[in-house]
Formats: structure tokens, C-alpha cells, sequence
């Protein structure tokens, strides 16, 4: 562990080093590049991804404040909100969920999950959030806040979480997950030239270009956004970035320009499936028994696909697809999956 992030208070909630692992079948098939596939679908909090890495740093920080209630937000399948309440089941808090109706609000997928383990569910809907800044703006704030406020009525002491663990505690766990790629490519003698990983609320992307910047890891990350237009997503990365380096304590800065995020693949919306992303899926569970899901890694997958057939990555490269999980969605989106994919 980079040193000045062993500094920091942490609970282990996953199983790691994650899986890095060859997908032969699915380079072939694409006719190159050579493709890893980082297995953070198998960290083993609920069923996976990669938000336990920073709920691994969100909650030993809200544990060493004398936190015992969880708030957050995020759309009603948030693998994040998901993830936050079995951790908080964990150690003993209490998780409460302020989710913005999606496509999907049937008792499937994460929101199943989310009542299996008792987390309080308050259900918005999308008509109340008239600012631009949509999840992230001062209105699901508000509404997050309010909700603490009646925690401590209660006598509770709550603490109020980013959606997807945007803030530079959370973001650590991503700088660590650089390291840990680092180690496994030295460890397999191999050399990686690029990164592709889905970029949604962006803390992810964030924390590998910080970290393979401390490293001085010569792999070039492309982000492909589900959500965000692509200006906005390369600042929320660069500025993220830059605030978890000072909490490091690392003399890094990162811009921008510096920053590589698409925005073509998103479709008619976030959590709006597209044909491509239901054909990566098909493809890739098909050629390697991998399943991606349809709100992010199937975009993201679908994006990389793409970019190979348009000559973007050589076929000489070698690239890492990070896996960031989300996989009880594939439940939830039921009708569209058997609809498109036969």
C-alpha cells in the first residue's frame, strides 16, 4: 500500500488483489488487442464491484468520527447505495437511501437487494430535481440532508455520502487499485499500454490517474461516460484528482486536457440500454463467461469495441478493461435484455 495511504483509517470489506485475467477468446473475436479484464466484479462485498473499494475508506472514516447512519443517493439500481448498506448492515449502522426513480423501480435487481437488508428506501421523483446539476446538485442534497437531520432527531449521528462515493476518502480506494494493477502486471511480466473504464460519477477514473501518475505507470486511461457530457466528466476526474492528492499529501496536479473521457455511447440516456451495450454483453459473456451489465460496463464495453474496430487501440496493444461490477441490473432490465439479445 502506497505509503501515505496506510496513514489512513481503513476497514477491509473486499477480497483482493481482484483478478487480472487474459480474455483470449474475446481478442480474437475483435481481432486484437491483446485484453485484460480486471475482475472487480469479484470483490466480494454483495455481489461485487468496484465502489467497495472506497466504502473501505468512507466507512473506517465515518467509523473513527463516531458515525452509526449512513445517507446517500443515487438512481433507484445504484450499485453504490447497494453496496453502502451491506457494508453499514456490517458494522452495525444504518443505511438510508434517498434514489432517484429510474427505468427500473420493481422490487428486481439492487432494489431487491436493498430491502433484503432493511435499508430505509426514499423514493424521488426525477420532476422534483430541476437543477442542472441533477444527482449532484443542491436539491438531492437538500433532500439528503433533511433526512440526516430527522437521523438525529432520532439520536443518531448520520453522515451524508456523495453519490458513489465522490470525495477524496472514497477516491483513495482507486489510487490503492492502481497500485494493486501496478503490482499484477509486474508480477505477470507484462506491459500495458492503455486502461478502458466506465466513467459515471467519475471517482473511479479519478483514482487510477492519480495513481498511476504517483507510480509514473505509462498506461493512458480512457474513460467512457454513462451520464455526464464529456467536458463535465473530465473536470469532475481532473479536480477529484487533484483534491484526493492533497488529502495524500502527494504533489500532483492533473488538468483537464490531461484527461480522456468519451461521451458517445451514453444513448438516449443514463440507464437507457443501447443495442450496441446489449450486444457487448451478449459478446462478451459468449466469449469469455464474463457478465458485463447494461447501465455501465455493457456501455463502456460497447465503446471499446468501437474504438478497436476504428483503429483507436492496435492490435499490438495490450489493454486493461476494468470490471466495475453491477450485475443484479442484468435482473432489472429483464424485458430489454430477452427483447434485444436472442
Amino acid at each position: 500500500m502506497i505509503p501515505s495511504i496506510a496513514k489512513l483509517p481503513y476497514i477491509q470489506l473486499g477480497s483482493y488483489p481482484t483478478p487480472l485475467v487474459e480474455a483470449p477468446n474475446l481478442s480474437a473475436a475483435l481481432g486484437g488487442p491483446r485484453i485484460l479484464i480486471k475482475r472487480d466484479d469479484l470483490t466480494g462485498l454483495a455481489l461485487g464491484g468496484n465502489k467497495c473499494r472506497k466504502l473501505e475508506f468512507v466507512m473506517a472514516d465515518a467509523r473513527q468520527k463516531g458515525i452509526d447512519a449512513l445517507v446517500t443517493t443515487g438512481s433507484s439500481q445504484s450499485n453504490f447505495a447497494l453496496q453502502l448498506a451491506i457494508a453499514a448492515q456490517k458494522l452495525d449502522m444504518k443505511a438510508s437511501l434517498v434514489l432517484i426513480k429510474g427505468v427500473h423501480i420493481e422490487k428486481q435487481g439492487n432494489l431487491l437487494l436493498d430491502g433484503i437488508v432493511d435499508a430505509d428506501i426514499i423514493l424521488v421523483d426525477p420532476s422534483e430535481i430541476t437543477d442542472e446539476e441533477g444527482i449532484f446538485g443542491p436539491i438531492m442534497v437538500g433532500k439528503m440532508n433533511a433526512v440526516a437531520d430527522d437521523l438525529r432527531k432520532q439520536g443518531l449521528h448520520p453522515m451524508v455520502i456523495p453519490v458513489g462515493g465522490y470525495n477524496p476518502v472514497g477516491t483513495v480506494g482507486w489510487v490503492n487499485a492502481a497500485d494493486e494493477i501496478g503490482q499484477q502486471l509486474q508480477a505477470q511480466n507484462i506491459e500495458a499500454q492503455h486502461l478502458v473504464v466506465t466513467c459515471g460519477s467519475s471517482g473511479t477514473q479519478a483514482g487510477l490517474t492519480l495513481g498511476f501518475k504517483y507510480l509514473k505507470l505509462p498506461i493512458a486511461i480512457t474513460g467512457f461516460t454513462i451520464s455526464s457530457p464529456k467536458e463535465r466528466a473530465m473536470n469532475m476526474v481532473a479536480n477529484m484528482a487533484n483534491e484526493t492528492a492533497k488529502l495524500l499529501d502527494m504533489n500532483i496536479t492533473t488538468s483537464p486536457d490531461e484527461v480522456t473521457v468519451n461521451d458517445d455511447y451514453i444513448g438516449e440516456g443514463y440507464g437507457l440500454v443501447t443495442k450496441e451495450c446489449l450486444q457487448a454483453i451478449k459478446l462478451v459473456a459468449q466469449t469469455e463467461g464474463i457478465f458485463l451489465d447494461p447501465v455501465y460496463t455493457g456501455k463502456a464495453m460497447a465503446g471499446f469495441i468501437d474504438f478497436i474496430k476504428k483503429g483507436r487501440f492496435k492490435s499490438t496493444d495490450t489493454v486493461i478493461f476494468v470490471h466495475t461490477g453491477g450485475i443484479p441490473a442484468l435482473f432489472a432490465y429483464d424485458k430489454e435484455i430477452a427483447g434485444q439479445v436472442s
